[in-house]
């Protein structure tokens, strides 16, 4: 039983969570402002320019219908977002429970995979919009996960959600 006990202990103690440093620190509030003054206000200021900006020409994005597309297509679904939406908002961290915090990056679990690095965000929230034709709103709760390289901008990134709001508002 004693070594049952001693072994439990020696490999609660060998997989310890990852500690972050400073400089993971810095690069993952980095990367958060990154998505907030570039994605989140392009789309609220209606700069599909903006929203780019922070994409690599060599992005591969992941849609929530399972499609993977590069740049070329994305820019186009971006322009047709602007072009078709107004009043565009995030409301970060929305529909978390307990928290209202919308980024995260590293994890704890599963122990065997736990890692700090700074340049895989997880970003929660809920983007409100309205149709700019028919003047209908529609809310669209969203998880996306974007990974950034050492120049700050994304190479891949995939987005979760349901966007049958979204197409509600052409009807």
């Amino acid at each position: 039983m004693k070594k049952l006990l001693l072994i439990t202990i020696i490999l609660f103690v060998s997989c310890e969570a990852p500690v972050a440093n400073d400089a993971n620190s810095e690069t993952f509030e980095k990367n958060v402002q990154t998505i907030k003054n570039t994605w989140v206000a392009g789309y609220m200021e209606g700069n599909p320019d903006k929203v780019i900006s922070m994409m690599a020409d060599s992005i591969k994005w992941n849609g929530p219908d399972g499609s993977t597309v590069g740049i070329d297509v994305l820019k186009e679904s971006v322009q047709f977002w602007i072009e078709n939406f107004e009043d565009v908002s995030f409301e970060e961290g929305s529909g978390l429970p307990g928290t209202d915090v919308g980024y995260w990056g590293g994890n704890t679990y599963p122990i065997s995979q736990a890692m700090s690095g700074p340049n895989n965000i997880r970003m929660y929230g809920t983007w409100s919009m309205k149709n700019s034709n028919t003047g209908k709103t529609a809310k669209v709760k969203s998880y996306a996960v974007l990974t950034f390289n050492e120049d700050g901008k994304v190479i891949e990134a995939t987005e979760f959600g349901s966007y049958n709001s979204v197409l509600e508002t052409f009807e």
